[in-house]
């Protein structure tokens, strides 16, 4: 019996050491980790002289403006995402932040995706020094803040695990770029060239638009390992919304969606940490909200009621479309409780676009005559013509482009407002499926169409809103897709 007690003791040691030893493994295995935050970005409001300012200067705000920031950490790499609610954002603001974020979290530049939502309402504050006057250094406030919301989400990280996927909202993305009936007349150019599309052309006399629409919306969702959500990030190929009131700051239907996205995810509003909703914008340089249909179509459809808009009402109509759509996928999410993340990042160079002959000479006479044309008309691009045929201007422009991996997601990020075609492409060639495409991210250098697009002319292609060459879409998508690839093979 002494004998026979002293094997049980002996085997149940032995079965105690093994567990601890077989819990000692699993804790030496990676957590994954996520954190969120918000950084206020809100430029000061009022009539102040000393704030130098491209329009007039706000004097309300309806909705503060935030660096909406999540990190992800898979044990080994982190990962920042940031969205900004700004129209747009400048590199050097970018990198500025970048810089801060390296020293404080010790993420490098190529794991952190810095973008702007494109909503128009967000300041009237200039990001460059003109040197002409004194004004409130907002590029340095915003380099700053963006920064501390990435720290600030760092500090907040918690075990967490993760899911994704593509949820659809095609009734609120429409081409804004349409061929015309022959009965509207000849489309005119940026130099008083005929062009074969025209941009935002009204509702009649429509013959078809001149490109798709992409009406996927996808996103990523974070939460504790108990079920609280964390943060969720949505990219959706919609310019902004508007119906804002004159001279208010508001971060149109993209902070609505974010603020929605917390009440049905069950998000308690005073929860600790807060739960962060993020809206990026994808793909869309040439789609907004505005309804048009052909002729054709219209006649199909007969007399349609118009509905009439309280200020914020349709902002928030499709932001709460958009989140009904993600959490009626969101509600059979597959889970993972650990994923491997990781980034590449390229520095492409673009020659820089210049004006032809003809177009200077145009530029030339429009300054003879000495015409004020009102902002929005197609002689007020004169100067911009003029400028980009100093010499002074430099011959190329560099940009940064990145793509991240997330478990079987991949995010490609682009500098451009990207056309949504080439966001279509990009997704279509992809490795990695599913593909989240962010557009106005690490700096802002205007529109991107296609070649083909630019052979049809209208507002997007013209100098000045397009700055780099006419084939930079075709060598950026190359380059995306490598990117790519070369993470796929990573993932094996």
């Amino acid at each position: 019996m002494g004998i026979q007690r002293h094997l049980v003791f002996t085997s149940l040691c032995l079965a105690i050491v093994s567990l601890r030893l077989s819990d000692a493994a699993l804790s030496d295995e990676p957590t994954f980790r996520a954190g969120a935050a918000t950084s206020n970005i809100t430029p000061p409001i009022g009539s102040d002289q000393t704030v130098g300012a491209s329009k007039r200067q706000a004097t309300h705000v309806h909705d503060e403006l935030n660096a909406r920031c999540l990190v992800l950490d898979d044990g080994q790499s982190k990962l920042a995402l940031v969205v900004c609610d700004l129209r747009h954002i400048s590199a050097e603001v970018v990198a500025g932040a970048k810089q801060i974020i390296e020293r404080s979290t010790g993420i490098p530049p190529q794991c952190v995706l810095v973008s702007a939502t494109h909503t128009h309402t967000s300041t009237g504050a200039k990001l460059e020094d003109d040197g002409e006057q004194p004004y409130y250094d907002y590029r340095a406030f915003l380099t700053r803040r963006i920064a501390d919301g990435v720290l600030r989400a760092v500090n907040q990280l918690q075990p967490a695990r993760i899911g994704w996927d593509v949820a659809e909202e095609p009734t609120q993305v429409f081409n804004r770029r349409w061929f015309l009936m022959p009965s509207r007349g000849p489309i005119y150019g940026a130099h008083d060239n005929i062009e074969q599309v025209d941009t935002n052309p009204g509702y009649s006399g429509l013959l078809r638009p001149a490109g798709p629409v992409d009406p996927q919306i996808t996103f990523l969702s974070v939460q504790s390992t108990a079920g609280k959500p964390i943060a969720l990030l949505a990219s959706y190929g919609l310019h902004y919304v508007g119906g804002v009131p004159a001279n208010t700051i508001s971060a149109d239907y993209f902070a609505m969606f974010a603020d929605r996205m917390g009440e049905l995810l069950g998000a308690d509003r005073h929860q600790d940490p807060p739960f962060v909703g993020i809206m990026a914008n994808g793909t869309s340089g040439d789609v907004n909200n505005l309804a048009r249909y052909s002729d054709e179509e219209l006649e199909k459809r007969g007399p349609q009621p118009k509905k009439r808009y309280q200020p914020f009402g349709k902002a928030r109509e499709v932001a709460y479309l958009c989140a009904d759509k993600v959490m009626q996928v969101h509600k059979s999410l597959e889970w993972h409780d650990h994923v491997k993340l990781s980034s590449l990042q390229r520095t492409l160079t673009f020659k820089r676009r210049y004006p032809t002959k003809e177009e200077v000479e145009w530029a030339e006479a429009v300054k003879a005559k000495k015409i004020k044309p009102m902002s929005t008309s197609r002689y007020s691009t004169y100067s911009t013509v003029l400028a980009y045929n100093s010499p002074e201007m430099p011959p190329t422009i560099d940009v940064v482009v990145q793509t991240h991996r997330i478990g079987d997601l991949a995010v490609a990020a682009m500098p451009f407002e990207v056309f949504a075609e080439i966001g279509l492409e990009l997704k279509q060639r992809s490795p990695i499926q599913p593909l989240m495409n962010i557009s106005i991210a690490n700096g802002s250098h205007g529109y991107l169409p296609t070649p083909e697009q630019h052979r049809l002319g209208g507002y997007e292609t013209w100098i000045g809103v397009n700055k780099v060459q006419l084939d930079a879409s075709v060598k950026m998508v190359d380059n995306l897709v490598e990117m790519l690839g070369e993470l796929s093979a990573k993932g094996r």
